[in-house]
């Protein structure tokens, strides 16, 4: 199993690139931007710092999103990113959700799979130095790659779906799909169906889970520091249905989540989510209880690498630098 790191950047851009720096110098394999530009800082300015403040972590878009940016453009961003980072760029790609939410679009106008299939199938042909077909009906490719330059794509989803698609189009697959080794499961039979249509064997895809995470000597502080996180995940569906009696409980989230909120761990719709979603959801707790959590995950043999997302602190709540020393001192080092 690896341990990587993902970073919601409404934090100061030199905050963040010594949060990479710890995340490197901790063992963790990858750090993850996010990619929401009206409440985070920018994507590829921010990975652009980190790249050059580091060198053995790898980095990349955790994710890239279609709304903000043509992805001609994400694709010229990620090569040039690998001439500053050779060898350890990743692009994670997704169809998003609070970049969409806080620009007035919502997750059913959005989650479409067919986007997220054009978006990994149009990146790895100009990446491979190639020419696509634009909107207009011309044609064009990045001038100035001069060969191919490929970038491992991973590609998002949480329902069963778009992890299929994930399936078809990522060198690897990114799940926001609950930490419980059930809906972990289903996810991963969704993803190995699509690796299967697109002609390829199970073990060619690098599988990943995407995790609201906190650990703490109090577990009741980090349960609650990472319920924001939670909230975020429950916006999107499960590989398998949620049980009834937490659909008025998610439906209600979904009406009232502040995008704006997105990144703090002080978010009023926190509030909204019960502590069993949060046992659902999130790596939270003590050491020794986020150590027995992981152990579950690793139930699941097919999942090669867990995504840890420590919420941005709010007031009251312990530091992402914490988390991050502590996950690794006392839950990655009795794991691995």
């Amino acid at each position: 199993m690896k341990f990587d790191v993902g970073i919601l950047g409404n934090q100061p851009v030199p905050t963040i690139v010594r949060q990479a720096q710890l995340a490197e110098s901790l063992g963790y394999d990858t750090v993850w931007i996010t990619d929401t530009h009206l409440v985070c800082r920018e994507l590829w300015v921010t990975l652009t710092a980190c790249a050059l403040g580091t060198s053995r972590v790898r980095l990349g878009p955790g994710i890239a999103v279609p709304h903000t940016r043509h992805i001609s453009v994400t694709a010229s961003a990620i090569a040039s990113l690998a001439e500053l980072a050779e060898g350890r760029v990743v692009l994670g790609l997704g169809t998003g959700g609070s970049a969409a939410q806080t620009m007035g679009l919502t997750l059913r106008q959005t989650a479409r799979i067919a986007t997220l299939e054009a978006m990994a199938t149009s990146v790895r042909r100009l990446l491979g130095d190639e020419a696509i077909r634009f909107e207009s009906g011309a044609t064009g490719k990045i001038a100035w790659l001069g060969g191919p330059r490929p970038v491992p794509i991973y590609a998002a989803g949480s329902g069963p779906r778009m992890l299929a698609a994930a399936g078809r189009v990522g060198d690897g697959a990114i799940m926001y799909a609950s930490i419980d080794p059930e809906v972990l499961r289903a996810g991963v039979a969704c993803v190995a169906g699509g690796v299967a249509e697109s002609g390829r064997q199970p073990d060619e895809v690098d599988i990943a889970i995407w995790a609201p995470a906190s650990v703490g000597r109090d577990g009741a502080l980090a349960r609650d520091h990472a319920r924001g996180r939670v909230a975020s995940a429950l916006r999107h569906p499960l590989p398998i249905p949620f049980r009834p009696e937490d659909v008025p409980a998610i439906e209600r989230l979904r009406r009232e989540y502040n995008a704006f909120q997105h990144a703090t761990a002080a978010s009023e719709h926190r509030a909204l989510v019960p502590d069993r979603l949060v046992d659902l959801m999130a790596l939270a707790g003590t050491p020794e209880e986020v150590r027995a959590q992981v152990r579950r995950v690793m139930r699941v043999p097919e999942i090669g690498r867990i995504i840890l997302l420590p919420q941005v602190p709010g007031t009251g709540f312990d530091s992402r630098e914490h988390i991050l020393r502590l996950f690794a001192e006392e839950v990655m080092a009795h794991v691995a």
